[in-house]
């Protein structure tokens, strides 16, 4: 387990004109169109060779990945968040417990939690305002001890090359 029992993710926050409400079901169809109509520039959000999403993505299996993501974050393994400013989905938030396939990862003593955001195309000129605004979020909301935004405050070169450091 990532957090203390006893914490309680929020389930829903305000920032500055936009809403992220924990990840569900609920918001299946706005985030399937949102994820296929931006695959191109969420490619790599999770890392460099990570090609997720899929081209050939299905609705069925993006419902799968949200019922997956609530249940991690209702069991605080995990947590995910749609990011809406009105009715439009702006994108998402993740934060996760640090994993890496790597037997020995040097990265791993020093991070704790891996937080990444996409957005949609819509919204890539608010892009470095809304990570600025979910990263002091994320900060005073959840009990981090180690975390990184990859791909962000640190490139992933530098990110991958810190593995074996």
């Amino acid at each position: 387990m990532l957090f203390p029992a006893n914490f309680s993710a929020p389930l829903r926050a305000e920032l500055d004109g936009y809403t992220l409400q924990m990840l569900a079901a609920e918001h299946a169809e706005a985030d399937y169109r949102a994820v296929m109509s931006s695959a191109d520039r969420i490619r790599g959000v999770f890392g460099a060779a990570n090609l997720w999403p899929a081209a050939d993505l299905s609705y069925e299996e993006n419902l799968s990945d949200l019922v997956r993501h609530q249940q991690e974050s209702l069991s605080n393994k995990s947590f995910a968040y749609a990011i809406l400013r009105q009715a439009e989905y702006a994108g998402c938030l993740y934060i996760k417990p640090f994993k890496s396939r790597l037997e020995q990862d040097s990265r791993r003593g020093r991070y704790r939690e891996l937080c990444y955001l996409w957005v949609t195309e819509p919204f890539v000129a608010e892009e470095a305002a809304l990570y600025a605004l979910c990263r002091n979020w994320v900060g005073a909301a959840f009990p981090l001890v180690g975390a990184v935004w990859p791909g962000r405050e640190i490139d992933w070169a530098l990110w991958d090359a810190m593995a074996t450091a």
